[in-house]
């Protein structure tokens, strides 16, 4: 259940950055910088939720991952560094996505506002099962998807590698190979696998299978017959684009057994102690991803600075 955030890749995606190249926070994008994408600010999660049951939450592994800006910053490195390698071969309207306008629920892979379930009573009662709306649709790119463009993109003419694209040398790997080698998408395997291990294995715990006991009580006494939190949903029947009557009232019944019972912060307390002992066990390799983040924020960072030159 816990989301792993949208991994950056190259062209389009949505990849820490404080002075990204065109920021637009309301309404539409005027223009984009010469050298790289629009990015949308409205709606981006809050690093630690603020409301709820899960305010103030944060998880020791939250520590060793990606945030949703530095995803952008990165991504924004990347798209700019496509850009200027299309330019040097004459694709000089070259554009890619913009960055931003789909932020997540989270600010990271924990997921912490809907780690355990629904844990916001407003946002039960408002929105039931689905998450509030997204920020402004991304403008896609002109139509520019031609032959030419995938040979300097990928520095190849269909199965044949290509040294040279109308006279002039191509990257290795074309444009595609020289923005992997500019800024890395970042390894997050590690880091990820473990989150999703210790809530795994959290939930297996006697306190948490207690709690869980109780507030299945709790949601029977209000007539729903479910035996976890993951159930819920589907007893609501949240399948319409929007919240009905029937969804609200499960939602906000799911919220309300969840304080009744105390069964966040229980299930905190026990996977915050499994979290603990994964970091101490896998504390090497989770400090060399930490450095080859930081290492990868960096060079993204000095892209971003050159693209505003």
């Amino acid at each position: 259940m816990a989301v792993s955030l949208a991994m950056v890749s190259a062209g389009c995606g949505q990849g820490q950055q404080e002075n990204p190249q065109t920021v637009v926070d309301n309404g539409p994008a005027a223009e984009s910088a010469a050298q790289g994408p629009t990015i949308f600010k409205d709606n981006w999660p809050e690093k630690v939720p603020t409301s709820g049951l899960a305010k103030g939450l944060v998880l020791p592994l939250e520590s060793y991952m990606i945030s949703y800006a530095q995803e952008i910053a990165v991504q924004q490195a990347r798209d700019s560094a496509e850009t200027a390698c299309m330019n040097r071969f004459g694709f000089e309207d070259w554009r890619t996505e913009d960055l931003g306008t789909s932020p997540p629920p989270a600010d990271n892979a924990s997921n912490m506002p809907r780690r355990y379930g629904l844990t916001d009573p407003a946002q039960a009662r408002t929105y039931g099962y689905h998450l509030p709306s997204a920020g402004p649709e991304s403008t896609p790119p002109p139509e520019q998807d031609t032959a030419e463009a995938a040979t300097v993109l990928t520095g190849q003419n269909g199965s044949e590698r290509l040294a040279s694209f109308k006279g002039e040398e191509l990257p290795e790997g074309g444009c595609t190979g020289e923005v992997g080698r500019k800024v890395a998408v970042p390894d997050v395997a590690l880091v990820e696998r473990l989150n999703t291990e210790s809530l795994e294995l959290s939930q297996r715990t006697p306190a948490v299978e207690a709690a869980m006991v109780r507030w299945a009580s709790c949601m029977k006494d209000r007539g729903y017959q479910v035996n976890t939190v993951w159930e819920t949903a589907e007893v609501a029947g949240a399948e319409s684009e929007t919240a009905d009557q029937q969804e609200i009232e499960v939602a906000t019944a799911e919220v309300d057994c969840k304080q009744e019972t105390g069964l966040v912060k229980v299930w905190f307390a026990e996977e915050t102690t499994i979290q603990k002992r994964l970091v101490e066990e896998n504390q090497q390799a989770l400090k060399g991803a930490e450095s080859q983040l930081g290492k990868t924020l960096e060079k993204a960072a000095a892209v971003n600075r050159s693209a505003l030159r």
